[in-house]
């Protein structure tokens, strides 16, 4: 058999990733037995146009709410709009059996909303911009059986 052909993109095409993701899906059902994943989305939107403003997504797998993005338009925040959200995904996370949540940003974006609401700083990187650093919080959700 010919090695395999490698290609290096920034312009993977969706069923490519599709592909991936469905074969490390398996990988995990059959290694743990178990299959929970799903996702989640929290969508904020325009009352009128009902476009969508910002809101949170990410997933739920094995005990874990994976958080991997959360936006808010600046006008939107500070108003309690994101607090809602935050708690209103950890209470879904719970719902779904999930223990602890998992989440990261940066030193430049909300470190201080995650630890306002009991998110616990485990890890931390520099990254660009100099002076940047990347933060990983989790936060128990119930406690492990």
């Amino acid at each position: 058999m010919d090695s395999p052909h490698i290609v290096l993109t920034d312009t993977p095409d969706s069923v490519d990733l599709a592909i991936i993701r469905r074969e490390l899906d398996q990988f995990n059902r059959t290694a743990s037995g178990i299959d929970d994943q799903r996702p989640i989305a929290l969508l904020v939107k325009d009352p009128i146009a009902h476009e969508v403003l910002g809101g949170l997504y990410g997933r739920t797998s094995r005990g874990v709410l994976f958080i991997d993005v959360f936006f808010l338009p600046e006008s939107m925040r500070g108003a309690g709009l994101g607090s809602k959200l935050l708690q209103m995904a950890e209470e879904e996370g719970r719902r779904r059996g999930c223990h602890i949540g998992l989440l990261h940003t940066n030193s430049f974006q909300a470190p201080g909303f995650y630890r306002k609401y009991g998110w616990r700083e485990y890890g931390c990187f520099p990254s660009d911009p100099p002076g940047n650093s990347r933060i990983f919080f989790t936060k128990e959700l119930m406690p492990t059986i």
